[in-house]
């Protein structure tokens, strides 16, 4: 795509990334009523504004915005966290991939895969070992060809 800009969000993006994520939310079909948006777009601007305030190296989430002519068109966000070490990762360094959302008008278009080239990069400066997500069926061709390989589902407890 041409003129392209990928950058990091700031505090100045909270409304814009809130957005994009909503609209993930609700296309993918989690079927949110009108009081579950309110409350989910509560939490996330409580979360999200202090991840954008905390200082370079103390936020546990980054964001990136993929934007055209001053309008953002895609997002992809990355959660660090370290884990005890464990044999093939002694750092204990892992990323969490999600928020990867295109706005629709604009896929196919190489977005998508900018904004994960810009995360993967900076797991790898921050020294992750594994980088992790959950793929729909439309995202799972860019991960594959990106080196991403399938891996057995998870359990949790709620």
């Amino acid at each position: 795509m041409r003129f392209m800009n990928i950058r990091l969000a700031t505090a100045a993006d909270l409304s814009t990334l809130l957005a994009l994520r909503l609209a993930l939310y609700e296309e993918l079909g989690a079927g949110m009523s009108d009081a579950d948006k309110a409350e989910l777009q509560a939490a996330d601007r409580s979360y999200y504004s202090a991840q954008l305030a905390a200082s370079e190296g103390q936020s546990s989430c980054r964001n990136w915005l993929a934007e055209r002519e001053g309008q953002v068109l895609g997002l992809a966000s990355l959660s660090l966290f370290v884990r005890p070490p464990y044999l093939g990762n002694l750092s204990g360094r892992e990323a969490y991939l999600m928020n990867m959302y295109t706005v629709p008008a604009c896929r196919g278009l190489g977005l998508a895969r900018a904004l994960l080239e810009a995360a993967l990069h900076d797991a790898r400066q921050w020294g992750c070992k594994k980088v992790w997500l959950h793929a729909s069926e439309a995202g799972r061709p860019l991960y594959q060809k990106l080196g991403f390989k399938p891996a057995s589902s998870y359990m949790e407890l709620l």
